[in-house]
């Protein structure tokens, strides 16, 4: 078994060798050690990871990957899912499109027009733009 960091696979088996099971293995440090210390020549991993952070996706090496994330429903989008119909940025994707109401769609849009004016690159995820710091009062 394999897990991210490897943490749910110590406690998974562990719990499977207490209940019995003899054979139980494991990838010590989770696929993304895996990822960051085995050349992809000599890998047996094939795509992308998803993680949990802005990278969306990781490739060997810990590269971030090419998946983005759909600000409607939070799944990872592929280029090509990104170049279907369905996908507006900030606001639907293939997976999401059709179970979101054109109210639900129109509030994403005015969430992203107020992004694109108050000068919030990237979507959601970026947080506020920086402030300019305001020279302190005199006493």
């Amino acid at each position: 078994m394999y897990c991210t960091g490897g943490i749910r696979c110590e406690k998974a088996s562990s719990f499977l060798l207490s209940k019995g099971f003899k054979e139980v293995y494991h990838l010590e440090g989770g696929i993304l050690k895996y990822l960051e210390e085995v050349p992809k020549t000599e890998s047996l991993w094939e795509g992308e990871c998803f993680v949990f952070d802005k990278r969306v996706s990781v490739e060997h090496g810990l590269m971030q990957g090419t998946f983005k994330l759909c600000y409607g429903c939070k799944q990872p989008v592929s280029d090509a899912d990104m170049e279907a119909l369905e996908w507006e940025y900030g606001v639907s994707c293939p997976y999401c499109f059709s179970t979101k109401s054109e109210e639900e769609k129109e509030r994403a849009r005015a969430r992203q027009r107020q992004f694109k004016t108050w000068g919030i690159i990237g979507g959601p995820d970026k947080g506020r733009r920086p402030m300019t710091p305001t020279p302190e009062k005199s006493l």
